[in-house]
């Protein structure tokens, strides 16, 4: 008798996780035939993960990889410079100086503008948090990139960041 109650048991629970299984197929088939309309280059989303990446290990030579060939406008808190436009070694040393002086705990990109738009700039924003080495304060900020076509690829062209 114990072992048809398991028995029943078992069978039920793979009913429930197959059927579960299948619901959420279902929704990611939903949801990529929805993209398929969008038709969505996505090399920007490769700059934007590779900026990501970048950032959170406070890599600023991969980041200026990602720069503009023109000058790039930069206003970013933590920087003890005003913000301007800068040439890309400028902002190679700019970086370097910013992960010096302060250690970046979290960076990610949480919404993106004009994806479906090629021609025209693309705009992501990213959560950060940092930590300031000197006092240990502990900040958050939004940090908004604007990426452009340069040829055949996409480049930043600004970055900036609000409380």
């Amino acid at each position: 008798m114990r072992l048809s109650r398991a028995f029943s048991i078992t069978v039920t629970l793979l009913a429930v996780l197959l059927v579960a299984g299948s619901s959420i197929s279902a929704q990611d088939l939903r949801k990529r035939e929805a993209l398929q309309d969008i038709e969505i280059d996505e090399a920007p989303l490769m700059v934007f993960r590779n900026i990501e990446k970048a950032w959170q290990a406070g890599n600023a030579q991969a980041l200026s990889a990602l720069l503009s060939e023109s000058r790039v406008f930069m206003e970013i808190r933590g920087i003890d410079r005003r913000g301007g436009y800068f040439t890309k070694p400028q902002v190679l040393y700019i970086f370097k100086d910013l992960f010096v002086t302060t250690k970046q705990t979290s960076f990610s990109f949480v919404k993106f503008h004009n994806l479906e738009k090629q021609d025209s700039r693309i705009y992501g924003m990213a959560l950060r948090s940092y930590k300031i080495n000197r006092s240990g304060g502990l900040y958050t900020d939004k940090v908004y990139v604007t990426l452009v076509k340069e040829g055949s690829r996409w480049a930043v062209a600004e970055i900036k960041s609000t409380w």
